[in-house]
């Protein structure tokens, strides 16, 4: 198919990488129709900056950085709030929930990722159970830590230690558990990380590493958590940051190469022709050590979108990756990681 016959873009998701993705092709002068296909409602929201606006730093307003004349402006067929049943990348079609049927030339994946909840006993039912991810579940957190005085977070992830910080600033009773053995396993040397367990616990941070729990169940008090020693705790909810899975059940893995996360090469093109991939739905280059990886950020993601964006619309763009990085503040110190921490040799400077 020639670039001058392409007339029909769908992009699913509606993250950073979809809407730079948009912005790239309409940039590049691509002037056919873009459908856009999203599960959530309304204007994109950036779950990095749900930690910011539930510390007061920023306006709820500001977790949407594109605003909602977005789509508009960039002549955008909207279809929110409608989960995609399945791409079908070999006849190029997108089934949506509400039995719709669409037809690409090109088509994107950016339809992000979802929070992972641990399979314990009762969690799943819990009333009381609150994600960080969506702006939904933001505003729940935040009515919730209106008035609790005891909670338990759960996973010691990033968004774990963000979420006990912004607790126990409000004057909130933490415990922070997680079953691996130090804070950010996925993100920190074990010297880091063993720095941060120290800071947090001069804070009255209630930190229990290699601790599972047995199971949940609701009291008329608060919830209870089992703890494995036997040892019951009571919190007024749990906050659940156990980390993030790619929303990516709608493909089919004998068409698209899906390890632990779709598989892209440096123009973001999956196994599939014709369809791509960007955000955290993706797996990509990274330049460290050349591997497909899953690096999950925000920033790569968009540079991601827009890459995949202008290849989509004939303009042949290459994306070398992104190095592992993330940058938080954490009480008064500033924490950052950047490179693959998990290398051999690595180490750690304090100044």
């Amino acid at each position: 198919m020639s670039e001058s016959s392409l007339q029909r873009i769908a992009i699913v998701g509606n993250g950073g990488a979809a809407i730079h993705a948009i912005m790239a092709l309409r940039g590049a002068g691509f002037e056919g129709s873009i459908q856009q296909i999203s599960d959530t409602e309304g204007a994109a929201f950036n779950p990095m900056l749900g930690p910011y606006f539930l510390k007061g730093m920023i306006p709820w307003e500001n977790c949407f950085p594109f605003g909602s004349d977005f789509y508009n402006d960039h002549n955008v067929e909207c279809h929110f709030g409608s989960p995609v049943e399945l791409i079908d990348a070999d006849n190029k079609t997108i089934n949506i929930c509400n039995k719709k049927k669409l037809q690409y030339d090109r088509c994107l994946v950016a339809s992000g990722a979802s929070v992972v909840t641990p399979p314990i006993p009762g969690l799943s039912d819990l009333p009381y159970a609150f994600p960080l991810r969506t702006p939904e579940s933001t505003l729940a957190l935040q009515g919730a830590m209106s008035s609790a005085k005891k909670v338990l977070v759960l996973g010691a992830s990033l968004v774990g230690v963000k979420v006990a910080e912004i607790l126990s600033k409000k004057g909130v009773e933490v415990i922070l558990l997680d079953v691996a053995s130090q804070l950010l396993p996925r993100g920190a040397h074990p010297e880091t990380a063993k720095l941060l367990e120290t800071h947090f616990e001069k804070h009255n941070i209630d930190i229990r590493l290699g601790c599972s729990v047995d199971g949940f169940e609701s009291g008329e008090d608060g919830n209870c958590c089992f703890l494995f020693d036997e040892i019951i705790e009571e919190a007024d909810f749990v906050a659940v940051c156990t980390g993030i899975r790619p929303n990516c059940s709608f493909l089919d893995p004998s068409q698209v190469r899906i390890e632990q996360a779709v598989v892209v090469d440096k123009r973001m093109q999956t196994t599939a022709q014709g369809l791509y991939a960007a955000g955290d739905v993706c797996q990509g280059n990274n330049p460290l050590n050349g591997k497909n990886e899953w690096l999950g950020t925000w920033n790569n993601g968009c540079l991601q979108g827009r890459a995949a964006g202008l290849n989509m619309a004939g303009v042949a763009t290459t994306y070398e990756g992104c190095i592992p990085q993330h940058v938080s503040p954490l009480y008064d110190w500033s924490y950052a990681q950047i490179g693959d921490v998990g290398r051999q040799g690595n180490r750690v400077r304090v100044d």
